[in-house]
């Protein structure tokens, strides 16, 4: 009986220590981090190259005679078209889901003559982060459409939400990093 109660100490133990760890992951997993949210250095780093990709796809996606045509995207780009959709849904959940927005980390503020400052991004952010999260809700969203619409191979719907992700993105510029204040 006393082994028993031994073994079944050790399990308990082992099962509460993996419970445990499972909770910090999941805290971890949800994005609410202690460490900042880089905004313009996740823009840059994974944004950027994702919907490039992305474009890269459906902007060639056109016939000579303008019209969309599935025959000219490839297997490969199919699966390209999901997998980066899938990248920017998972990125927008990361932005949702920040406790602290930043808009750049220290070594990426400097900008150029014809970019807004980051403070003034910092302070657009501040002044709305409920709003910057819930346009990244939205944006995830229709990521995980697109990666839907590519994995069922239907170009239309995937041009077309394409086209609504950019719109999205454009709303999130004006109001993020081209707002006046």
């Amino acid at each position: 009986m006393r082994n028993f109660n031994l073994l079944t100490l050790a399990a308990a133990t082992a099962l509460a220590s993996f419970a445990a760890a499972c909770a910090a992951q999941e805290v971890s997993a949800s994005g609410t981090q202690a460490e900042p949210l880089f905004v313009r250095d996740a823009m840059q780093e994974e944004v950027n190259p994702a919907i490039v990709a992305i474009w890269d796809v459906t902007n060639n996606a056109y016939n000579d005679d303008g019209e969309l045509d599935a025959a000219l995207v490839s297997a490969d780009q199919w699966e390209s078209l999901a997998r980066q959709a899938g990248v920017l849904a998972a990125i927008g959940d990361r932005m949702a889901a920040a406790s602290q927005l930043r808009a750049a980390s220290e070594g990426n503020w400097t900008t150029g003559g014809y970019e807004v400052p980051m403070d003034q991004v910092q302070a657009n952010l501040d002044a709305d982060p409920q709003g910057y999260r819930d346009m990244a809700t939205s944006f995830a969203a229709l990521s995980r459409n697109v990666a839907a619409a590519a994995a069922a191979r239907d170009l239309q719907a995937a041009t077309d939400l394409v086209g609504q992700m950019d719109s999205e993105c454009s709303a999130c510029h004006q109001q993020y990093w081209y707002a006046e204040q």
